[in-house]
């Protein structure tokens, strides 16, 4: 197998295809000697922020001194960025070379390999994001995490995981495993289904003190936290909890080096392009819309005007994202995300209509980023990632 040849048989797959079970990755594991089982992890699960959750675990794990694997989705600008030790991305000789085989799906297929190169590299400890919900996700194939976390319950993905808050939450909940910490803030079906494991409940977020929106920096309960938004505290607040319910040892000086240099990419992202902002945030439900926009109204961004560049992918809440985000819509360009399952932007663009009194163009992405005003960036990853490669 060479690298081309993994890239075709995961487009092959296509990510678009959702099929949730642990038969299949189960067996496949098995057969690869339950690699899954060599390494201690870390498991998070959540409708928004685990994946910050996740960034700050390994941070500070690596801090720490940790050997660290981290495995995350979506990807923004290549598929390695999903499998990394210590920071570096796999390379694509030990892609190709341990890219498994069988009848799995996109996100199997990547989850196997994870285990497989996070196993032979020896990491000390592996971080581990959910793809969708948890109790029937590919990485839930870990039988005894060192803490299994769930940073919050909202809705996203009913179509596969139910259409109250209570059955998604019973589902995210499914990563809790016996006599294992199960960290998770106040919710009543969480702290009803996390009695399996050693509940640990997290009362409030870390607080913020300050932020330096230029540097793109906060502080976040004393600590500097290279991370800006509204949520980050709860991330910080969970994953600290997290680490101190498995037993590692991580001194706080770790923990102030980790949380200092932590990177997540296309979450409240300000880069700078020609003497003005563009903001990139990832926001595709109704509660990272929230999270956004609690987080734009707080900043200095808020107080000129600025451009909204939309994309959505059509199986999401349009209006739902789009309703806590209207009052700042004066001028928004529609444009289509590079995924099979994109929003046709005519569909997106009546939406924003509806939601706002926004003056609304279709464009391109490439003309939608050309204004001599701060650009925001919002309502998909896959959109994130676009906007991150046509800075670059």
């Amino acid at each position: 197998m060479t690298y081309e040849g993994a890239l075709a048989v995961l487009a092959a797959r296509q990510e678009t295809v959702i099929d949730l079970g642990l038969g299949r990755v189960k067996r496949a594991l098995a057969r690869l000697g339950d690699p899954q089982e060599k390494v201690p992890a870390f498991h998070v699960a959540g409708t928004n922020g685990k994946g910050s959750t996740c960034a700050i675990l390994a941070s500070v794990l690596r801090a720490a001194g940790y050997r660290v694997g981290l495995y995350v989705s979506p990807h923004l600008l290549e598929v390695r960025e999903r499998v990394s030790v210590d920071g570096t991305p796999i390379s694509k000789a030990d892609f190709a070379r341990l890219f498994p085989s069988g009848d799995l799906t996109y996100f199997e297929l990547l989850t196997v390999l994870a285990f497989r190169y996070f196993a032979e590299k020896k990491c000390d400890v592996m971080v581990l994001e959910t793809g969708l919900g948890g109790r029937l996700d590919a990485t839930n194939a870990v039988k005894a995490p060192l803490a299994a976390v769930v940073t919050s319950v909202d809705f996203d993905h009913q179509a596969y995981l139910g259409r109250t808050l209570k059955a998604i939450a019973g589902e995210k909940a499914g990563i809790f495993k016996p006599g294992r910490p199960a960290v998770h803030p106040r919710h009543a079906v969480l702290e009803r289904l996390a009695v399996r494991g050693r509940r640990v409940v997290v009362k409030k977020p870390w607080p913020v003190t300050r932020v330096d929106w230029k540097k793109g920096v906060q502080t976040v309960g004393g600590y500097r936290l290279s991370l800006l938004g509204s949520r980050q505290g709860w991330n910080a607040a969970l994953a600290h909890a997290a680490v101190e319910a498995s037993g590692l040892r991580v001194p706080e000086a770790a923990w102030r080096k980790g949380l200092a240099r932590v990177s997540w990419p296309g979450r409240f992202e300000v880069r700078r392009r020609g003497g003005r902002a563009v903001i990139i945030d990832g926001a595709h439900n109704p509660e990272a819309a929230r999270a956004l926009a609690a987080t734009f109204k707080a900043s200095p961004f808020a107080r000129r005007p600025a451009r909204w560049v939309l994309g959505m992918m059509r199986d999401k809440d349009a209006r739902g994202v789009l309703a806590p985000l209207a009052p700042f819509l004066k001028e928004v360009f529609v444009v289509r995300p590079p995924s099979p399952r994109a929003m046709d932007p005519v569909d997106l663009a009546q939406a924003v209509r509806r939601a706002s009194r926004a003056k609304v163009t279709i464009s391109d992405l490439r003309s939608a980023l050309r204004a001599r005003k701060t650009v925001v960036c919002a309502g998909s990853l896959y959109l994130a990632g676009a906007v991150l490669r046509e800075l670059k």
